[in-house]
């Protein structure tokens, strides 16, 4: 993974979970790693692994809810970074699953903020930085709704199925671009989330966050520069 070595990768969600795994495989692998996350303290911690790993980290407190902050962010980075080479999307959360005709018109607009209207809108602010990059990689990350039908995941269901589709329609707008977007479905794994919304089912029985990383690296590589505008389970990679 030396070719990892300098490249300037964003990752979304890093304060725990999957985006803080992909965040130390990616300091691991020697890259720049751009964290963004709500967890003050679980991104100390993401820095910390970073640099015990070899890599480079700069972490960003961020709601990324908070859409009027995206253009003070864009400010913030164009004059301190000279591009992205990658941009991760992985954050997520939801407290619990809940039948359509409960869910609270609050809860159901944040769950599509959170993982439909972040995801894209960050892109595009971000885009300006990743056209500056010799070649860069969006890695979209939606869950096992995007194959299969399951009841009671409301808005959280719904904006994961929509990122298929939005990952392919950012592709098809920039068809001959040296960027690329994709969508990637980790599977369950044992996450915060999982434990709000799976109790029934054993953490030991799910794999760790960690296992999904390779996943991640093979999508920001330069060996997966003609997959665009794809929707890809995890397991299909590793």
């Amino acid at each position: 993974m030396s070719e990892f070595k300098d490249r300037i990768i964003m990752v979304t969600g890093a304060s725990d979970g999957i985006g803080q795994q992909v965040a130390a495989a990616l300091g691991a692998a020697g890259a720049c790693v751009i964290a963004l996350g709500r967890k003050e303290e679980g991104l100390q911690q993401t820095l910390e692994r970073v640099e015990e790993l070899g890599g480079r980290c700069l972490c960003i407190p961020f709601d990324l809810t908070d859409f009027d902050h995206y253009g003070k962010l864009f400010l913030t980075l164009k004059d301190q970074i000279p591009h992205l080479d990658g941009l991760v999307h992985c954050a997520g959360s939801i407290d619990r699953c809940t039948p359509m005709q409960y869910i609270k018109t609050k809860d159901f607009r944040n769950m599509l903020d959170i993982h439909l209207t972040a995801p894209n809108m960050l892109t595009q602010m971000m885009l300006p930085l990743l056209k500056r990059a010799p070649a860069a990689s969006v890695v979209f990350t939606t869950c096992d709704m995007v194959q299969e039908d399951q009841a009671n995941w409301h808005a959280y269901g719904l904006a994961k199925r929509a990122l298929a589709y939005a990952a392919s329609m950012w592709q098809m707008e920039h068809p001959d671009s040296t960027y690329r977007f994709n969508t990637l479905n980790p599977g369950r794994v044992r996450t915060a989330l999982f434990k709000r919304t799976f109790g029934g089912e054993h953490p030991s029985m799910v794999p760790a966050p960690a296992s999904v990383t390779p996943a991640y690296l093979y999508l920001l590589s330069d060996a997966a520069k003609e997959l665009r505008g794809q929707t890809l389970h995890a397991v299909d990679l590793i």
